[in-house]
């Protein structure tokens, strides 16, 4: 009967706190531009351009990310975000800060290769230095976002970069339980010309924007069952055990 007890409990904690591990690519990314344009359906950038395709100009890349598959509750335990460096100018320090306000890609590409240059003209449903792409303006011109950056990394000129810290799992662990509003991330970059990153976006074939998360679900109704059935059986044991 002990054996069977603590079988019985054994299985209840594997039930109820096996880690899991999910990757996503971004539902959806952009890149703003200060001069007023937007690039929803090509690369990623991040800092200030220096003379690329003749135009000096700041860049902000923004993504967000579709949790709604890991369940309600869940205890996040790990976070990362991993992007891949296309191309460089200069040097960049990359910050990545919680956006505070909902946003829309929208269906524009940039004018140079790879999007490099803002769009000819945004449309009213394509987010921008200062719309949302959703109807309201930004709060603040360049995207209404936490001041504080959940994390900042020097940004090689090739390969990857990844993002982790304890403010990004704090991030998603509040879009998890919808205790924050789940509108992303923003990247910013040097504001000093000559200083910029190019990412591989989410339309990319290969190497696309990819968010790392480890979660534990809350006890579900089996390993619930299980443990009542052990206290149970503990309790049987204990009214049945030989004086």
């Amino acid at each position: 009967m002990k054996k069977a007890f603590i079988l019985l409990v054994l299985s209840a904690i594997s039930i109820s706190a096996n880690a899991v591990m999910v990757t996503a690519n971004p539902s959806q990314d952009a890149t703003i531009f200060a001069s007023g344009g937007v690039n929803g359906i090509g690369d990623l950038f991040a800092g200030t351009s220096g003379g690329m395709g003749g135009v000096i100009d700041e860049r902000r890349a923004l993504m967000s990310f579709d949790l709604s598959g890991i369940p309600l509750g869940s205890i996040v335990t790990d976070a990362s975000l991993t992007l891949s460096v296309l191309s460089a100018q200069g040097t960049v320090t990359g910050s990545l800060h919680r956006l505070m306000q909902d946003w829309t890609e929208g269906d524009q590409a940039g004018m140079g290769t790879g999007g490099g240059q803002p769009s000819v003209a945004a449309g009213g449903d394509d987010v921008t230095w200062t719309a949302t792409g959703l109807g309201p303006a930004w709060t603040t011109a360049g995207a209404n976002f936490v001041f504080a950056p959940s994390d900042s990394a020097l940004i090689p000129s090739a390969g990857t970069v990844t993002f982790t810290s304890a403010a990004m799992l704090s991030d998603v662990q509040g879009w998890v339980d919808a205790s924050l509003g789940n509108f992303g991330w923003i990247l910013t970059g040097s504001t000093t010309s000559g200083n910029v990153r190019k990412f591989a976006a989410r339309e990319a074939l290969s190497n696309q924007p990819l968010l790392s998360v480890t979660y534990t679900a809350v006890p579900i109704p089996a390993a619930m069952w299980l443990f009542g059935s052990a206290l149970g059986l503990l309790g049987w044991i204990r009214r049945n055990k030989p004086a």
